[in-house]
């Protein structure tokens, strides 16, 4: 990451343009022939920015939106906060969980440890929240994001039938009981 100068922050008002350009992106490389083709070509920026604009002026307090920076520009986000119900039902938790709602990297910055530096930022200030447990839904097909998944720790659950963007797909629940063990987990050089 030195190498790139990237620079880990947390949101500010202007990123959502650069928001919507990693998460277009990360999508048109990573569900390639996941999800319908129209539908990767049919995402536009401009409503994506909206869309974040609304996200970042609305962040709740127990939320945190950390920004990976590099030359000047978004090069990956995470987005977390409390978890939803049904993602709560999927991982079997009763109390409160934390949520990964969002984990995207340029695919051109991918596999430098800019999403594990994302997801430690997020997960430690989930903590400082009070969470104790973390979930995410990913797609089952998202093979480059379950193996990382795997690699740091995450238990996957059964597959549950969603609707992604308009469009039929699976999307596989990953639950870490110990978010204090999976930020040593993410802060250890990886392997």
């Amino acid at each position: 990451m030195a190498e790139h100068n990237v620079l880990i922050r947390p949101v500010e008002p202007g990123d959502a343009l650069g928001l919507a350009r990693v998460q277009i992106d990360t999508w048109r490389d990573a569900y390639v022939g996941v999800l319908p083709d129209d539908t990767l070509l049919d995402l536009d920026e401009m409503r994506a920015a909206v869309r974040w604009t609304r996200v970042v002026g609305n962040l709740r307090s127990a939320e945190a939106l950390a920004v990976a920076e590099a030359h000047g520009r978004a090069i990956g986000f995470c987005h977390g906060g409390p978890g939803r119900r049904t993602v709560a039902e999927a991982v079997d938790r009763e109390g409160p969980v934390a949520e990964v709602y969002a984990l995207y990297v340029d695919p051109s910055f991918q596999g430098l440890g800019i999403g594990r530096a994302l997801l430690a930022d997020v997960t430690r200030r989930l903590i400082a929240h009070g969470f104790e447990s973390l979930a995410l839904l990913t797609l089952a097909e998202n093979r480059h994001g379950r193996r990382f998944y795997d690699h740091i720790g995450g238990a996957a659950g059964e597959p549950i039938p969603s609707v992604v963007v308009g469009s039929p797909a699976d999307q596989v629940p990953y639950f870490w009981p110990d978010m204090e063990r999976l930020v040593q987990r993410l802060d250890a050089p990886a392997a």
